[in-house]
């Protein structure tokens, strides 16, 4: 689950990349890098599609997220997951359990939607793919390929953006382990008024679970 929460707050994250080039398509792209780094808050509602390639099989999973500056909280296979960008407290529900992380240098880059600006050119090639129609939305593709591959758990990360909204539509992660991952975003409120406690982890939330601290 750890691998598969990193995996999501990534894909989320990934709507702020941008491309390299200066054709249509791309600046769209930087458009949306633009827009997403002046926000303050997101509300995102979202389905999560396993993709096993081993045995074909698909799996589907609706999760929601909440992000305020650095803080994020995110329902999701019957796990509520906040962190602080330094630490990570995951509710198990049907354990009645918190497990307390420390949340590594490469989890906050994941995790971290600003963090992922800083430098991306640097980090990703990126190809556009194709200009599609789809859902009733006008779509753009493209293929994000990490220039250092070793470390990550991911081969590619596909991409499609709401050309008329300016928002993310889906984000498919291409797994070295022949297991892939795609998000659709439902929904999603930009700016949105967060409270603290909305994202921010309490144990008066869940009084009766135990803590494992796991640091």
């Amino acid at each position: 689950m750890k691998k598969v929460t990193l995996l999501i707050i990534s894909l989320f994250a990934t709507l702020l990349l941008s491309a390299q080039g200066s054709v249509p398509q791309m600046e769209i792209l930087d458009q949306v890098a633009a827009k997403t780094e002046k926000y303050v808050g997101l509300k995102i509602d979202f389905t999560m599609y396993v993709e096993n390639l081993h045995n074909a099989k698909r799996d589907s999973y609706k999760g929601n997220a909440v992000y305020k500056s650095g803080l994020y909280k995110m329902d999701l296979m019957g796990q509520v997951v906040y962190s602080d960008g330094k630490t990570n407290w995951t509710y198990l529900k049907d354990a009645d359990e918190i497990n307390i992380t420390k949340n590594s240098d490469n989890e906050a880059f994941m995790t971290n939607p600003q963090a992922i600006l800083k430098d991306y050119k640097s980090k990703f090639k990126v190809n556009f793919i194709s200009d599609k129609f789809e859902k009733n939305r006008a779509l753009l593709e493209f293929d994000f390929y990490p220039k250092q591959i070793e470390n990550k758990k991911y081969s590619k990360i596909t991409i499609r953006i709401d050309k008329t909204k300016k928002q993310i539509f889906s984000v498919r992660y291409v797994g070295k382990d022949g297991v892939n991952y795609l998000i659709e975003i439902d929904k999603m409120l930009e700016n949105p008024t967060i409270t603290d406690a909305e994202v921010k982890y309490n144990k008066s939330l869940y009084p009766n679970a135990e803590e494992i601290d796991m640091r």
